[in-house]
């Protein structure tokens, strides 16, 4: 089992005093690692100390709840939890998730994540995660360009897609492919670390599936972010695009602000589906 390292150190005490703030965890589990942290949520920016753990090997159902409990148990929190996972949330199963365990598409796989207390755990995919938290807290001044599309990088490819403020959920584009060859296969944050690329010999891999995405969508900007955040300005700007082209206005920490983000609107809409 992956244990829990923090960027505070850790003790028995209860978290600081949060009174006055909008305050709510969300988890990021991704395929390489699973992070969590409280969120703000007036302002979108990390209240405290990110809680991490290595994505285990074979990453079950079971043992990412595990992770899950002990990050909500840090904190000592016993309210819902939002979660982002790397897959489409399908009833309670999660599909098209290669980087966990197959165990994931069984009848009921969502059903055993748990926080401390049993609270109410609310789901969403992670590059979605991405998406809302650009959504709720991304450049104001921005005019509104009609689709937005994001892209994060990381252990694969996820997509969110944005439109007259709105989530469009659940699209895959990381799955998009050129010559039978998909794009998360050649481009994504694993294959540039596996494959040494650099930004030039990235841009050259990645930029049949940017001119495939922009032919189908016609995007009115891109938003690139994910693990590479902190140094996407070098790969997106050898990109040639007919569009603007930001970084996530959170960076790395997108997802997990994303997950929490998600809790407060689950909670707004009340739409059960979402919450287990």
């Amino acid at each position: 089992m992956s244990t829990i390292a923090a960027a505070d150190p850790l003790n028995d005490s209860p978290p600081a005093d949060r009174d006055g703030l909008a305050a709510q965890l969300g988890i990021d589990v991704g395929g390489t690692s699973i992070k969590g942290a409280i969120v703000d949520l007036h302002t979108g920016q990390l209240a405290g100390p990110i809680h991490s753990a290595q994505t285990p090997g074979t990453a079950t159902p079971e043992q990412v709840s595990a992770l899950v409990r002990q990050m909500a148990a840090a904190e000592h929190w016993t309210e819902p939890v939002g979660v982002a996972l790397p897959g489409v949330i399908v009833g309670s199963c999660l599909r098209h998730a290669p980087n966990l365990s197959s165990a994931w598409e069984r009848e009921g796989a969502l059903d055993r994540l748990r926080t401390p207390g049993d609270a109410e755990i609310v789901l969403i995919n992670d590059a979605d995660a991405a998406g809302l938290a650009e959504l709720t807290y991304g450049q104001p001044d921005r005019p509104d360009n009609g689709l937005t599309v994001v892209l994060t990088f990381g252990t694969g490819i996820g997509s969110a897609l944005l439109h007259d403020g709105n989530l469009i959920a659940n699209s895959e584009l990381g799955g998009l492919a050129v010559d039978a060859v998909r794009f998360e296969d050649v481009a994504s944050g694993r294959a540039i670390s596996d494959d040494e690329l650099t930004p030039a010999g990235w841009a050259e891999r990645a930029q049949p599936y940017f001119d495939q995405l922009e032919a189908m969508l016609n995007p009115g900007r891109w938003v690139l972010g994910g693990g590479l955040s902190e140094s996407f300005e070098k790969y997106s700007s050898r990109l040639k695009l007919s569009k603007p082209v930001d970084i996530a206005h959170l960076g790395m920490h997108a997802g997990i602000v994303g997950a929490a983000a998600a809790v407060e609107r689950s909670g707004l809409s009340g739409r059960p589906s979402d919450r287990r």
